[in-house]
């Protein structure tokens, strides 16, 4: 599996790539995010340690691009920063980031965090690309909903709650199993961010206003209406 460290701290780059080379990884770094999308032009990458704050693209526009264009792959991104506001820590996770660290950091417990992911992504390889639930469909290789054959824009957060929902239908989905599959339970995301997100998929999917059920005190189960 290859890496692609984009840090402008070449101090920082180094020992983030020493410690993944240790684990038998490839591993290529630049120092910019300009660079970093010509890396992943030229080669696919299953993970992207990206920090926050870099010359010209900074980290955020850096992930939407790559998750709004198909030519990059669907690399696995921790974002690194210096930031400790959580409004920080939910922006970079809603533009599609898949885990957040804070400098400073401990590089073995980011090689954890890296493998966890890598082996979601091997395991999501091997699921069916396409869930449906009532007229709603989500097609997990295009990262694309539609309903009724109308494309519904979600953010990539939105998108793999639905996507978790629908793979449960008539289970009840715990707020401990969504945040661990969701938002891989890395990070502090305070109580209110499960209905916050619930809430929005209700909106934007109005056909789930009344099948998305709240289970006080547990959690949410989809089920059709009855």
């Amino acid at each position: 599996m290859k890496i692609l460290v984009v840090e402008d701290d070449l101090e920082i780059q180094g020992l983030i790539s020493y410690f993944f080379i240790k684990e038998g990884y490839e591993v290529h770094g630049v120092d910019n995010g300009l660079d970093g999308l010509k890396k992943l032009k030229e080669e696919k990458h299953d993970l992207i340690i990206l920090d926050l704050m870099l010359p010209g693209i900074d980290g955020k526009n850096f992930t939407k691009i790559v998750r709004s264009m198909g030519e990059y792959g669907n690399p696995k991104i921790i974002m690194l920063t210096a930031k400790t506001e959580i409004e920080d820590v939910l922006e970079g996770l809603e533009v599609g980031a898949d885990d957040y660290m804070k400098k400073p950091f401990d590089p073995r417990e980011l090689v954890l965090r890296g493998k966890k992911l890598l082996a979601i992504k091997e395991i999501k390889k091997e699921e069916k690309s396409e869930s449906k639930f009532l007229n709603i469909v989500v097609d997990e290789k295009k990262h694309k909903v539609f309903y009724e054959k109308n494309e519904i824009e979600l953010s990539k957060k939105e998108f793999d709650l639905l996507n978790l929902l629908i793979n449960n239908v008539g289970l009840v989905v715990t707020r401990e199993k969504i945040l661990d599959r969701v938002w891989d339970s890395n990070y502090y995301s305070g109580d209110r961010t499960v209905d916050v997100y619930i809430s929005k998929l209700r909106e934007k999917l109005p056909i789930l206003s009344e099948c998305i059920k709240t289970v006080k005190g547990v959690g949410y189960r989809l089920e059709e209406k009855r």
